[in-house]
């Protein structure tokens, strides 16, 4: 694996960002293979956090750029070359929530992924719009809204909801986190709020 400049510190946005060098957080970004488009990848990734303030979602500060992959959160956050700005701030957010949403320890992520259960007993896995499997699908119904939740703060609902809109993965989820209220409403119950989410249940 081939590390191009390593370490970046990303300037977080706003002007107590610019003033504080505390408020500055180190990102590694590692390429896979160090192609040229990795490497843009890298420099538009790291342009994004210089301009939006993402610094309450970041769970993993290790990223990889790998153009060979599918975006994953573990057990490295890795992005592909795929996307153009937006997408790919959102498919970073979607990586971060991922390491925030514990759905083995986390008992809020039980217990709003048993609701999910009651109220789609019928959700889908992969073959019909969901994610891998069953289990996962009521697991993305956390940490898309989540998602929704974090790119809506960051460029605001319209914006937001065509990227969204969209994604050609997850269908089904990304309907119901578009459309249905009820979705918002458990995952407010059990504390998903992005605006105040932290590290930790």
């Amino acid at each position: 694996m081939r590390s191009l400049a390593l370490a970046a510190l990303v300037g977080l946005a706003g002007p107590a960002a610019a003033q504080d060098p505390a408020a500055r957080v180190a990102i590694t970004v590692e390429l896979k293979h160090g192609t040229g488009d990795e490497a843009a990848t890298r420099t538009r990734l790291l342009g994004l956090l210089e301009k939006y303030d993402v610094s309450q979602w970041l769970f993993t500060k290790s990223v990889l750029v790998d153009n060979a992959q599918t975006p994953h959160s573990h057990p490295v956050l890795t992005l592909n070359t795929r996307y153009s700005d937006l997408p790919l701030l959102a498919t970073f957010l979607h990586e971060q929530m991922h390491w925030r949403v514990d759905e083995l320890k986390d008992e809020h992520a039980k217990a709003a992924m048993a609701e999910f259960r009651r109220l789609f007993p019928d959700a889908p896995g992969r073959e019909g719009g969901g994610a891998r499997d069953v289990f996962s699908t009521y697991l993305h119904l956390i940490v898309c809204h989540l998602e929704l939740q974090a790119v809506t703060q960051l460029v605001g609902e319209s914006q937001a909801r065509q990227v969204l809109r969209e994604w050609t993965h997850y269908p089904w989820i990304y309907s119901r986190v578009l459309e249905d209220p009820r979705i918002r409403e458990v995952n407010r119950r059990h504390g998903f709020i992005a605006e105040q989410l932290r590290r930790g249940p």
